[in-house]
């Protein structure tokens, strides 16, 4: 008689109402959140016509930042399945923001590059990712 051994994965639960902050994906949540208050921030407190060269270029692509965190927040409450997609590429924005800053001189940060690059694989393998957004 063969005995079939199969590997059972883990069900996913992601019915409930805290689904879309569960494990690891509260740390994404409250980076977005936190990244929105501080280019609110900034948006709020400058005056860009006080402002020239990078400073300005801070100031607009916070003032386009703070609309495309918006709409990640919508999508994200709305389960959508956009948001891996919309998460990978804010991740590459932050990085490529942070490349002027290097340019710079500002001594290299490979952490914060390496964090990135960290959740932008998992929000391409995680399987609680693809269970909790699927509208």
């Amino acid at each position: 008689m063969k005995e079939e051994t199969t590997k059972k994965q883990p069900e996913i639960k992601t019915d409930f109402r805290y689904a879309i902050v569960a494990g690891w994906l509260i740390i994404p949540a409250l980076m977005i959140l936190f990244n929105l208050v501080t280019v609110m921030y900034v948006i709020f407190t400058y005056n860009p016509a006080n402002l020239g060269g990078y400073d300005l270029f801070v100031y607009i692509s916070d003032f386009i930042l703070a609309f495309f965190y918006l709409f990640i927040i919508y999508t994200w409450v709305k389960r959508k399945k956009i948001l891996p997609k919309l998460m990978i590429v804010i991740y590459i924005l932050d990085i490529l923001l942070y490349l002027p800053v290097i340019f710079m001189g500002a001594q290299m940060d490979w952490i914060y590059i390496l964090i990135s690059a960290i959740w932008i694989g998992y929000f391409i393998r995680s399987k609680r990712v693809k269970a909790t957004f699927i509208n």
